[in-house]
């Protein structure tokens, strides 16, 4: 089953993009989120993209089905490669794992114009591979990120706002 996450902003797409692809900007976001061990695997233009690859350890609080499988703190390897073009359409890919958990989260990035200023739109799809608790380990992480998208979103208006 596959999530959307829309978020809004008074801004033109450009002005998001330029926002998301600022290292300064990212390691900001993930601090205000809880995220610690932050570091940069790859980062910047490479073949007409622009990759944002990192790793980080996120904590959370674990419900007691999933104790047995998840850690309350989790190593994430994420990767985001985004087209580079002229256009007011900005699109990506999102791809996420966990260490020592068979998970993958892998989605689609998009911030496009509205007549207010843009949209980010994240649809992606979280699979966990354990026979029987896998789709309510999927739920449950996919509730932790959406919660932690909407965490950044409120960070990034926050920062938007100081500009």
């Amino acid at each position: 089953m596959a999530t959307t996450v829309n978020h809004p902003y008074s801004y033109d797409s450009s002005r998001i993009f330029d926002l998301f692809t600022q290292k300064e900007f990212i390691v900001q976001k993930y601090a205000h989120v809880g995220a610690s061990n932050f570091d940069f695997i790859e980062f910047g233009e490479k073949d007409g993209t622009f990759i944002i690859h990192t790793t980080r350890d996120i904590h959370a609080e674990i419900p007691g089905f999933a104790k047995k499988f998840l850690k309350p703190t989790t190593t994430i390897e994420q990767q985001e490669i985004w087209t580079l073009s002229d256009d007011a359409i900005k699109k990506g890919t999102v791809s996420v794992k966990a260490k020592g958990l068979p998970m993958k989260m892998a989605g689609d990035l998009l911030i496009q114009p509205t007549d207010t200023g843009c949209e980010n739109i994240l649809t992606y799809e979280i699979t966990v591979s354990i026979p029987l608790i896998g789709g309510k380990l999927a739920r449950f992480l996919d509730e932790e990120g959406r919660g932690t998208a909407d965490k950044e979103y409120a960070f990034a208006l926050e920062f938007l706002s100081k500009e």
